[in-house]
């Protein structure tokens, strides 16, 4: 047998100290039943590398090679399961409330741009669905403003194919025939593109959740998607990720979280909005 299988089998201990170095760099923290997850997709990685163990991996991590791998270390730990228009109810309440208060605000502090940030944006489906609709009203709703969309995450692999902006039509699945035809130009039976006139009102770049400090250099936002993110991380991180959010938003901003993520156990400095069908939060004023 090779020796390099005997590998395959992550021990405990080296599962927690894997756990607990992620945790420290990412913010994602996995409970000892993620321990065949962790295994499953770090394996291939370590047969690439010709290591003997996981000990060995961290080793590497923890070197001088280690800030290369750790972007490797993202690509294959982060779950990027999106598409667009995903979870429709709220991204109608983007359309059709959100969107022009938000604009409205932004008149009455007298800005001429309004800054939405997708945080966790994957391969690009969310920022790009919410430019689809600032696209379409650009010369009513927002006549006057400049709309600036940030997409982040913190896996470069899924930046560049959001910076590519070609998508297959399962990823395209809820939109109508309408939209398809208005933000995309076929390029084969299953491939599109997205218009220029579209990315050109999205930036994209790599941002960790847990680089606190980093945050200032985001700039202020109106609105903040972050959604099916908060899952990952404990309490502590949650809060912390939260805080920021809330320095970085205008009084009155908007945070969109996942349907099934709550922050009401929070002191966050949010009010709960209902919409139909869906939630959202507003910074206090």
């Amino acid at each position: 047998m090779d020796p390099l299988q005997a590998r395959q089998q992550m021990t405990l201990p080296e599962f927690r100290s894997l756990r607990d170095f992620i945790y420290a760099k990412s913010g994602i923290f996995f409970s000892e039943s993620k321990q065949y997850f962790l295994e499953n997709r770090l394996s291939k990685r370590t047969t690439d590398l010709k290591l003997r163990s996981y000990a060995d991996y961290l080793a590497l991590l923890q070197g001088s090679e280690g800030p290369a791998e750790l972007k490797r270390l993202f690509v294959e730990i982060t779950t990027n399961e999106t598409s667009f228009w995903r979870n429709p109810p709220q991204i109608e309440a983007f359309q059709n409330i959100v969107l022009a208060d938000a604009a409205r605000q932004a008149r009455e502090r007298g800005q001429t741009r309004l800054r939405i940030w997708s945080a966790a944006c994957s391969s690009g489906e969310e920022p790009y669905t919410l430019a689809m609709i600032c696209q379409e009203v650009k010369d009513t709703l927002l006549r006057g403003l400049t709309v600036e969309i940030l997409g982040t995450d913190i896996s470069e692999k899924v930046l560049a194919q959001a910076q590519e902006g070609s998508y297959n039509s399962y990823t395209l699945r809820n939109l109508t025939p309408e939209q398809v035809q208005r933000h995309f130009t076929p390029q084969t039976k299953d491939l599109f593109q997205i218009r220029p006139e579209v990315q050109r009102l999205t930036s994209l770049r790599n941002f960790n959740l847990v680089d606190y400090a980093g945050y200032r250099q985001l700039g202020f936002f109106d609105v903040i998607f972050c959604r099916n993110v908060l899952i990952y991380f404990d309490e502590a991180v949650k809060g912390k990720v939260l805080k920021e959010f809330h320095a970085q938003l205008h009084p009155g901003g908007f945070l969109l979280v996942g349907h099934s993520e709550s922050i009401h156990s929070f002191n966050t400095g949010f009010e709960l909005l209902h919409f139909s069908k869906a939630m959202g939060y507003r910074k206090r004023s």
